[in-house]
């Protein structure tokens, strides 16, 4: 059959029909050889990728196993760390605890000392008192004595009496009169002798009453002194001076002292550290007793206290500010409404110390060195500064701190010491803020009157009156500034 087809001739359509089928076949073939290249295309596309994905995955593994491998490490570290830490304060929680068993004991030595001291003055008393006695005792002997003497002498006069009648015993009766005269000179000494003994006597006793109580006071300040100083190991912010790390970086001097920034815990903070202050019981006091002061104030424009050491020369630690006002005014001045701004917020941190409870805080020592300043929402934010450490000044061997620029008139007077003496500083400084200047007091009427702006300079000569009793009061140049803003 199939020979006999091919022996049959081929029509023309079925000829055409062949050609379109071959061509169709050899289009398909063609196709098929593309589609063909394209997915042997794509499987090599697949096999790299998929060796990307292999090589991208073995790697990921490696930086599993390192990263895994590092914090097995950095908690090993930790861990190390924290083991070094948790020994470093056992240790120190065994050296307070020895401390304060060495302080308990010396405290009860100096209670048995006190007892015996005590105990003796008690026995030396009833000495005092048993003598007396004896002198009493002979004073009463001397007293019957002398009223036998005068029993005596009452005779002697019958006698007398008897010899003037009888004319003849007269001289013998004179000679009697003298002797007993005589006698009645040494009775009359003696007693005067025995006051005089009583006299010595008491105050031999006073004396000894005096040095007790003396004793007595000083047995209680150093019982005060002692308790103080355990006040202060256990205070909560005593700050050891290990944690502490000073840089070079120099803030400010002062009269008492120089501040630097340092690191605390992790936080850059103001180191404030105070020259040579004379190390003593009482100071030691003076110190925790402000500290404890500074601890309990809290305020948004006052610069926050964080804590201060208690060994050798103290240090205390504040937060850190940007800049302060003298420098901006060194700089270049400030807007008026920033003025404003700035004195508020100086008011408001004043206002807080002179209403605080149940003593009023003086600072003494307004100035623009002392304003403190940083930029929140686009406007100057001020905190008072130097408000913990006044009472500290007179410990440091310098001159008294402060400028003498912003001083009041009636400071050299500790009796005149109120916080008018605040308000005086704080028109001072007023005045350096609006005309750009360092504070000259030979200036100061000239300044005044150059200022445009009459509320502001109202104020300003409300603060500078001379009589501090006349001066506004800082509560009321807060109502004054927030009419003004």
């Amino acid at each position: 059959w199939d020979l006999w087809v091919a022996s049959q001739p081929v029509q023309p359509e079925d000829r055409r029909e062949i050609d379109r089928l071959t061509r169709v076949l050899q289009e398909r073939e063609r196709e098929l050889e593309e589609e063909r290249r394209e997915k042997e295309q794509v499987r090599n596309r697949l096999q790299q990728q998929l060796q990307r994905r292999k090589q991208q995955l073995q790697q990921a593994q490696q930086q599993g196993q390192e990263r895994e491998r590092l914090a097995r490490e950095w908690n090993l570290q930790r861990r190390l760390e924290q083991t070094q830490q948790l020994q470093s304060r056992e240790r120190e929680s065994q050296e307070r605890e020895r401390q304060l068993q060495e302080k308990e004991r010396q405290l009860q030595q100096i209670q048995q000392e006190r007892e015996r001291e005590i105990h003796q003055a008690r026995e030396r008393e009833q000495d005092l008192e048993q003598q007396l006695q004896e002198k009493e005792i002979q004073l009463q002997q001397a007293q019957r004595q002398g009223q036998e003497r005068e029993r005596e002498i009452q005779e002697g006069r019958e006698r007398e009496q008897d010899l003037q009648r009888q004319l003849q015993q007269a001289q013998q009766l004179q000679s009697r009169e003298r002797e007993s005269q005589e006698r009645e000179q040494q009775l009359q000494r003696q007693v005067e002798g025995g006051q005089q003994r009583e006299q010595d006597l008491q105050r031999q006793l006073q004396e000894r009453e005096q040095q007790l109580e003396e004793r007595e006071r000083e047995f209680r300040e150093r019982e005060r002194q002692l308790e103080e100083q355990i006040q202060v190991a256990e205070s909560s912010w005593v700050v050891n001076r290990r944690e502490i790390t000073m840089t070079e970086v120099v803030l400010g001097k002062g009269g008492w002292g120089e501040v630097k920034v340092a690191g605390f815990r992790g936080l850059k903070v103001a180191a404030k550290c105070l020259y040579e202050v004379i190390i003593s019981p009482y100071n030691i006091g003076t110190f925790s007793r402000e500290m404890n002061i500074a601890s309990k104030i809290r305020h948004p424009n006052l610069l926050q206290f964080i804590g201060a050491t208690t060994e050798g020369n103290p240090i205390i630690l504040t937060e850190l500010m940007p800049t302060s006002l003298r420098k901006e005014l060194e700089s270049g001045g400030v807007a008026y409404p920033a003025i404003l701004s700035i004195s508020l917020d100086v008011a408001c941190a004043l206002n807080y110390l002179h209403l605080f409870k149940p003593h009023p805080i003086l600072h003494r020592d307004v100035s623009s060195a002392n304003v403190l300043l940083q930029i929140t929402g686009g406007t100057w934010k001020a905190k008072v500064s130097d408000y913990g450490t006044v009472s500290l000044q007179p410990l440091a061997r310098t001159s008294n701190p402060g400028n003498p620029v912003y001083s009041a008139p009636e400071s050299p007077y500790p009796n005149q010491h109120s916080p008018a003496m605040d308000v005086f500083s704080y028109g001072v400084l007023l005045i350096e803020m609006v005309v750009c200047e360092f504070p000259d007091v030979g200036k100061r009427v000239a300044q005044i009157k150059a200022i445009k702006r009459p509320t502001l300079k109202n104020l300003i000569e409300c603060c500078l009156i001379e009589n501090y009793k006349d001066r506004l009061a800082m509560s009321d140049i807060i109502k004054e500034l927030n009419e003004s803003i």
